[in-house]
């Protein structure tokens, strides 16, 4: 039982994390920053977007980051938060290649707009901090302390 549980919560966790996706992709059309034909599209935008979120971001995002890593240590990571940007807006430009019903017009901004809204709900319901509900729970006795 406490498994099925743990199960719900980290399917909870990504379902939360993929609305605050649609609530970002919806307000950037709504500005004009991005356009998708119908309902069925933006479902169809929010499903590709979170399968390249959660399998192809990770390795752009790691990539990024060992080249950009001369500049990291200069800014004393100050510039990572324009990596993350600049992987938020590959998975958007590679959104936008596979789906013939999603254009976006203005990148930066369309991807300035999602990643705030985004952060602006993962911050109001507090999934950063649930975040960890998404791994599956280690196997064994763990009862060292680690010094």
């Amino acid at each position: 039982m406490l498994q099925c549980v743990e199960h719900l919560r980290r399917l909870l966790v990504i379902l939360l994390e993929w609305v605050s996706l649609a609530l970002g992709v919806f307000v950037a059309s709504k500005w004009g920053l991005l356009a998708y034909d119908d309902l069925a599209a933006l479902a169809a935008v929010i499903l590709t977007m979170g399968v390249l979120n959660s399998f192809v971001r990770p390795l752009v995002l790691g990539v990024y980051l060992i080249v950009s890593l001369p500049v990291l240590i200069l800014t004393l990571g100050l510039a990572y938060y324009l990596v993350v940007l600049l992987a938020n807006g590959t998975v958007l430009y590679l959104a936008d290649q596979i789906l013939s019903s999603f254009k976006v017009t203005h990148w930066a901004l369309a991807t300035l707009c999602i990643s705030i809204v985004s952060w602006l709900l993962t911050s109001a319901l507090g999934i950063e901090q649930v975040k960890p509900w998404r791994r599956p729970p280690k196997k064994g006795p763990d009862d060292a302390i680690d010094v």
